[in-house]
């Protein structure tokens, strides 16, 4: 076909229906893969090298271990990438059984999340399958933490650490928070955030405090579960962790609804108060709420225009600064009465958008 000539609703249409077919093809390689023994052959046929077909070969286990995950990626409803996230998480399970337990779940609903939102769901699912081998794996990991130098051409360097996850996102707002009193200039984000992170190391940062926000059902509380915690901008965190966290920081009370969804604070200002500012990040886990998006919130969104629409914390959604400006382009954004939110494109496509649940 023409791409050209297509209207822009069949580019979109024909963009969704070629990743159903790569899909089908991934999985068609996957279920080969786990029924060939000799590599070899199969690297010479493709020009692949053998030592990347091997690591194929490790998650083509899933035809057995994930099947109804394997068959939603044969029939286009999930990618490879979605799959592999999940099989990152659930091969360190000891059984089969708690295996098929978490896919239980995520069969359901793998098909409407993104790749982090596949991955969170999957983490927790997890830990709460296996609780105690899930702090023991993060202990482990912890061991991992590390910073590595990559040189890059034209003059630049990577500079990359692997951190434990709390004292990461703690450094992440740290820089954003030096972003944010950085003077106005053509400085991309990207680099006024690169620049902040040099000044701040070099010792040429004020000092400041910072906070993260982590969710900790009472029930983990009072040690009658083990039902991870939920660090904004990240996901799951061990039980464990969390409730040490919470030893050392203030706490707000937060009730849930008959969905498990967060219930908002109201006031009748037209600008949120710095409690309602908070109150909408933890209802939104943290995370920008239109379709598919996993930054970090950055900016509150009337759902109903001002003063039509109120300023409680279900009514506000928490946007990064690019899909709050499309938001206020030409996509119209609806809400239900269970909270969710329905955006409607230009081209007419409906996408829904659910409240994050604790």
């Amino acid at each position: 076909m023409d791409i050209r000539a297509l209207s822009e609703r069949d580019k979109v249409t024909a963009y969704v229906l070629a990743g159903k077919i790569a899909a089908f093809g991934h999985a068609i390689q996957l279920e080969v893969l786990h029924h060939v023994d000799d590599l070899t052959e199969l690297a010479m046929a493709g020009h692949e090298p053998e030592r990347a077909l091997g690591q194929r070969k490790e998650l083509s286990r899933v035809v057995e271990t994930l099947p109804r995950l394997f068959a939603q990626l044969r029939r286009g409803e999930i990618d490879q990438r979605r799959l592999e996230v999940v099989d990152e998480r659930v091969a360190h399970l000891p059984t089969q059984a708690l295996i098929t337990q978490v896919e239980d779940t995520l069969v359901e609903v793998a098909a409407g999340l993104n790749r982090s939102q596949l991955a969170r769901q999957t983490t927790k699912l997890v830990a709460l399958a296996d609780p105690d081998g899930h702090d023991q794996r993060c202990q482990r990991a912890k061991a991992e933490r590390r910073v590595e130098f990559k040189a890059l051409p034209d003059g630049m360097a990577q500079l990359k650490a692997v951190l434990p996850a709390v004292e990461a996102r703690m450094a992440y707002d740290l820089l954003n928070a030096d972003v944010a009193d950085l003077p106005k200039d053509d400085r991309t984000t990207d680099q006024r955030r690169a620049d902040a992170f040099l000044d701040r190391f070099l010792a040429q940062a004020k000092d400041r405090q910072v906070q993260v926000h982590v969710t900790i059902p009472v029930e983990t509380l009072i040690g009658l579960t083990k039902e991870p915690g939920l660090l904004d901008g990240y996901g799951p965190i061990p039980a464990e962790l969390a409730c040490e966290l919470a030893m050392q920081g203030p706490w707000r009370g937060i009730l849930l609804d008959q969905y498990r969804h967060a219930v908002a604070m109201s006031t009748a200002k037209y600008r949120p108060t710095a409690p309602m500012r908070e109150m909408v990040t933890v209802h939104d886990g943290g995370t920008c709420t239109a379709p598919g998006c996993t930054s970090p919130i950055r900016e509150l969104d009337h759902v109903i225009p001002w003063p039509k629409g109120k300023a409680t914390a279900t009514q506000l959604k928490g946007l990064c600064s690019w899909h709050h400006h499309r938001k206020h382009d030409n996509y119209t954004v609806t809400p239900d009465s269970d909270g969710t939110t329905r955006w409607t494109t230009p081209q007419g496509r409906v996408h829904t958008t659910r409240p994050h649940q604790y």
